[in-house]
């Protein structure tokens, strides 16, 4: 569910080439998944843009999904959470516990996936989990998120303007390592909660090296730029149930500035 966003889209593709059977049903129109068994969940329906669509955030991200628990007959369901919900807090670990702050508009996206975290946990639905990837990487990402908007502006205007230090730091995942992460944790996981990430921080003037190195374009800093960092995400997990070793995002990062060029 969720097959026209970014994630979603990429695993429609991967069934694909695959040959796996699928369907890519639309909960607000298509009736008869409260009708019929759905054998194993994606739940990758999100809006990433909560600042202007708070209420579609929260529909998106906890109504529908209770609708689903609630009503649909389904041998398992997996749902995608985010990282980003660990922006407040101490440790990465999967089983501590989070920080958030209900007066900050900011934390509303944290607070509508974590509800949604907690909708998963609490139900008595058999083999429900949850993922949180970090910040994922890929062809068709949104484009209001940083490495995407950054590359846009180098190739229309062969300039990026940063408005975030160049020391900021973030880990990134590509969505490859995703797919194949979500399917093996669907057919073995072993625990209810994974972070789906790299493991490692990777400062924003390492990306724009790379940008800059392909492109030529310049760079100019804001006045205003403050530095913008997540804390580095625990993915012990991962490694020791699959071994999990990850792609270097910034060799992947010409084939980005490929697409956009092509794509205009």
């Amino acid at each position: 569910m969720g097959s026209k966003g970014f994630i979603g889209s990429h695993f429609v593709k991967y069934f694909k080439t695959q040959n796996i059977e699928f369907s890519a049903p639309d909960i607000r129109t298509d009736t008869e998944i409260f009708s019929k068994p759905l054998g194993n969940i994606i739940y990758a329906i999100g809006v990433s843009n909560f600042v202007e669509k708070p209420l579609e955030a929260i529909d998106a991200h906890v109504c529908i999904l209770k609708k689903i628990l609630e009503k649909c007959n389904f041998d398992s369901l997996l749902y995608i959470s985010s990282g980003r919900i660990y922006y407040n807090s101490l440790s990465t670990v999967e089983d501590e516990k989070v920080t958030i702050d209900p007066s900050n508009p900011n934390d509303l996206y944290n607070i509508s996936k974590i509800m949604g975290e907690s909708l998963c946990l609490s139900t008595n639905r058999k083999n429900v989990r949850v993922v949180r990837p970090s910040n994922v990487l890929g062809i068709g990402a949104p484009s209001n998120l940083f490495v995407p908007s950054i590359i846009k502006d180098a190739i229309k205007q062969n300039k990026i303007i940063l408005h975030s230090t160049l020391e900021s730091k973030k880990d990134y995942i590509f969505i490859d390592d995703v797919i194949d992460l979500i399917i093996k944790i669907i057919q073995n996981g072993k625990s209810r909660i994974y972070n789906v990430a790299s493991g490692y921080n990777i400062k924003s003037q390492d990306i724009i090296n790379k940008i800059v190195e392909i492109t030529n374009c310049s760079i100019e800093i804001s006045n205003d730029a403050k530095e913008f960092s997540s804390g580095q995400i625990n993915i012990d997990k991962i490694k020791n149930e699959f071994d999990f070793i990850p792609t270097k995002v910034t060799d992947k990062i010409e084939d980005l500035i490929k697409f956009y060029q092509n794509s205009g």
